[in-house]
């Protein structure tokens, strides 16, 4: 069809009132002008058919071209703008169990439910954090406020959470006794975050575990921890701090903020006998300031990471294991004084080859941070990877990994304390006052009993110690024990071959309190219960061991999972 003019071929294309403009494109023959069917929307997927105006570069004339094609508008599946109110309520659903989005897409999929596009699933979940964890930006006058209103009043219910304590510094404020130069002219901001549940675990505690985690807020402010572990070594959280540094101040606020929550239910104030915690100068002094000189034992895991970082740099590869062995060695030293005289024999062994590397040691590990092996005291971890562990599930199963922004991680970690109070309440969590003696203890304390070794013993003030020869060894002398007790070695390596001949395990004379034995073995020292104390439990007629920790031949561990089921009577076994 052609016309003589634009207007004329324009007025055909509007009468017929099917056609919207497409897209114009200009080749040798002329202009294109190109038109769509307005029966399918602009976005997505479009109808066949369609026709173009040809503007003819040599003249004036307009021509009019059609496709061939039907229309096919109508066969045209539109996928749903919108996502579908069930749809939304399984979302949020499994929101609340913390899949993320590649997950539940699988779950849905799973279902059989009609799935929305990726997109808008991110939209509908930025929707429901929004609703839930509110906006993302907050201002200190905010938080101040927040603060202010979830002190006020302690909740009736033990596991509710609330702010135990604040502090919100201007720029145009000072700090009175907690200035720091570094602080000056910045605003600052501490809140700590508890339930009546956890301090009440927090006024019978008298260890202390405290460290601080990061990647938690995309602002890059610091998350306190502090806690404690009981004796089958299962950490218990007391509350957590969001706090705009990790300085000596912040952590000094975390420690009042404990002792200030127990005034406010009448507790007795935690008055720990130990600081568990890696070697930060900041957690140190703060501890310090509020309980006064107390053990701080450093982290061996944390100190072991170090020194090992350290000798890879300093001393030849050649040497390097057999190092590394000599200091593990050295952690195991079982008192002080044992402490003291083998490190002495370490660095007259390594200083005459390895000096640059023995005065870093010395120094860092010797003088200021010299509380790493594991004699320091019963009863209290070497390491503060429950805490560290800690760390990792709030991470992986509250935030799946996501920095939130301070104004929504507030609330988040009120859904954090408050579960970690409720799992008490629940019967998933208890702490423990004295140790769990696993079938496996059970096993392997009545398989030593049955390897028949010699023991000497003496009593003293209603304790009796009991020397168990070590390893393969069945006898004992009293020159052998004399040895140890007199610490008589002369260099490193007769402390590695000697100090660890003997175990002594000290039981009281009350049989039924033999759970309260200790044992210098390094089993006992990491678990705070070991197969000798049980073994000698069993041998003195203590206690009896389960029946099911006699079905193992003697030699041979036990292996995982719930033993076998006896089977029917007149059955072969």
């Amino acid at each position: 069809m052609v016309f003589n003019n634009t207007e004329e071929a324009e007025e055909v294309v509007i009468k017929e009132n099917q056609w919207s403009y497409h897209y114009t494109n200009t080749t040798a023959a002329g202009k294109k002008k190109f038109f769509r069917c307005n029966k399918a929307k602009a976005r997505g997927k479009q109808c066949d058919a369609g026709i173009y105006l040809l503007f003819e570069s040599t003249n004036d004339k307009v021509v009019l071209f059609r496709t061939t094609s039907d229309h096919t508008h109508d066969d045209i599946q539109e996928k749903p703008s919108r996502i579908p109110t069930e749809v939304k309520k399984i979302i949020q659903e499994l929101f609340e169990l913390k899949l993320k989005p590649k997950a539940i897409i699988e779950v849905l999929h799973e279902r059989g439910i009609a799935l929305p596009s990726i997109h808008q699933l991110n939209n509908f979940l930025r929707t429901i954090k929004s609703t839930k964890l509110g906006p993302t930006s907050i201002s200190l006058g905010e938080i101040e406020q927040w603060c202010l209103e979830s002190s006020q009043s302690i909740p009736e219910s033990d596991d509710t959470p609330f702010v135990a304590s604040y502090q919100i510094i201007y720029d145009d404020e000072n700090e009175n006794e907690d200035i720091d130069d570094g602080d000056i002219n910045e605003n600052k901001f501490r809140f700590f975050i508890t339930t009546k549940r956890l301090l009440q675990i927090a006024s019978r505690s008298k260890k202390i575990h405290a460290d601080a985690t990061y990647k938690l807020l995309w602002q890059g402010f610091p998350v306190l921890i502090v806690g404690t572990t009981d004796l089958d070594r299962h950490f218990h959280l007391f509350g957590m701090a969001v706090c705009s540094n990790e300085a000596t101040q912040d952590f000094r606020f975390i420690f009042r903020a404990l002792q200030e929550g127990l005034q406010k239910l009448n507790l007795e104030e935690i008055n720990p006998d130990f600081l568990i915690t890696d070697g930060a100068d900041a957690i140190r002094n703060a501890f310090q300031d509020v309980f006064g000189e107390k053990p701080m034992v450093m982290c061996w895991a944390h100190m072991r990471r170090k020194v090992v970082k350290k000798i890879e740099s300093m001393v030849e590869k050649s040497k390097q294991e057999d190092l590394v062995n000599d200091i593990e060695s050295l952690q195991l030293a079982q008192n002080e004084r044992i402490f003291m005289k083998a490190s002495k024999l370490f660095v007259k062994k390594w200083s005459k080859t390895e000096l640059n590397f023995i005065e870093y040691f010395q120094n860092e590990w010797l003088t200021i941070h010299n509380a790493w092996y594991e004699g320091v005291g019963h009863f209290t971890p070497s390491t503060n990877n429950a805490l560290e562990a800690t760390n990792n599930v709030i991470k992986k199963e509250n935030t799946l990994r996501e920095r939130l922004p301070v104004s929504r991680f507030k609330v988040l970690a009120f859904e954090i304390v408050e579960k970690w109070s409720k799992c008490y309440e629940r019967g998933l969590k208890q702490y423990n006052y004295k140790q769990t003696i696993s079938l496996e203890l059970w096993t392997s304390g009545y398989q030593w009993v049955k390897s028949n070794k010699s023991i000497l013993s003496t009593e003293c003030d209603n304790l009796v110690q009991y020397y168990i020869p070590a390893g393969n060894e069945t006898k004992i002398t009293n020159g052998e024990i004399d040895v140890v007790k007199k610490m008589k070695w002369y260099s490193f390596d007769q402390y590695k071959k000697k100090a660890f001949n003997i175990w002594s395990v000290t039981l009281p004379v009350d049989k039924l309190k033999w759970v309260e034995g200790v044992c210098n073995c390094p089993a006992f020292f990491k678990k705070f219960m070991c197969k000798h104390v049980v073994g000698m439990a069993i041998r003195l007629n203590y206690c009896k061991p389960p029946p099911a920790a006699k079905n193992i031949k003697i030699g041979e561990k036990r292996r995982r999972g719930r033993p076998a089921k006896s089977k029917k009577a007149l059955l072969m076994q």
